[in-house]
């Protein structure tokens, strides 16, 4: 293919041109993102050139959940998820929450767009899933209890209410025990007891429980203020794929 030292300067290029001239260059900035997200999708030099150009704010700046971006949204959400993913010595998820993704990821959970919604909710999963930093980013966005809204609602899409579930499973699971406090908040308890009969989440969410209990209880020791609210259960590392989708 071509060389990447020559197409993802030109991508970047065309991004940069839609950021400051707006709606003439919206059709080729959309081709252009989508581009990169490709480009993204395990190609570890690939990503450091793309970062190193300058793309990243790029692409966070178009994760908003206002109609007149959905078609360059969803490219730009790929791109940041697959930069997410990406193995390599370097962390870049470090680099996606410097540069202010999280807020904008977690502001489209509740998008119109399922497919936009669900993306967004996998990302987050895996920043989630990272370390006590990138987990305290996705807490700072103040959104876990509108993620475990959708992940508790009957109404929530299958794929998107997975998704949500596994932001709650990954922060409990790889969260430290001074994270555990606003997961109980955000209602963990209550995801993670109706995860208990899923196949893939069951048994991560049976020692998550235990870790939120346990911790729990030490925090209760210390402040009778602290309370457990599991009413409601009802009973119902990275992953390199969405579960259904592209």
């Amino acid at each position: 293919g071509t060389s990447p030292a020559v197409v993802v300067p030109a991508l970047v290029r065309v991004l940069e041109l839609h950021a400051s001239e707006g709606p003439p260059f919206l059709p080729a900035a959309t081709h252009a993102a989508w581009a990169l997200s490709h480009r993204c999708d395990g190609s570890a030099p690939d990503i450091r050139l793309a970062l190193r150009l300058g793309a990243l704010p790029l692409l966070v700046g178009l994760l908003r959940p206002d109609r007149s971006v959905w078609r360059l949204c969803k490219p730009a959400l790929r791109a940041v998820g697959n930069i997410v993913c990406a193995e390599d010595d370097r962390d870049f998820t470090d680099e996606v929450v410097a540069a202010g993704a999280v807020p904008r990821l977690a502001s489209l959970v509740g998008h119109p767009n399922r497919e936009i919604e669900k993306e967004a909710c996998w990302t987050l999963s895996n920043i989630a899933a990272g370390t006590d930093t990138q987990i305290q980013s996705v807490i700072d966005s103040q959104r876990l209890p509108a993620l475990a809204d959708v992940a508790l609602s009957a109404a929530s899409d299958p794929g998107v209410r997975t998704e949500a579930s596994w932001v709650i499973l990954n922060a409990t699971s790889c969260g430290s025990d001074a994270q555990v406090a606003p997961l109980v908040h955000a209602g963990a308890v209550r995801v993670l007891a109706c995860l208990l009969a899923d196949s893939a989440m069951g048994q991560m969410a049976a020692e998550g429980l235990s870790k939120l209990l346990r911790v729990s209880e030490r925090l209760m020791e210390a402040s009778d203020r602290f309370r457990l609210d599991a009413d409601g259960a009802d009973g119902q590392g990275k992953r390199s794929s969405r579960d259904g989708s592209g």
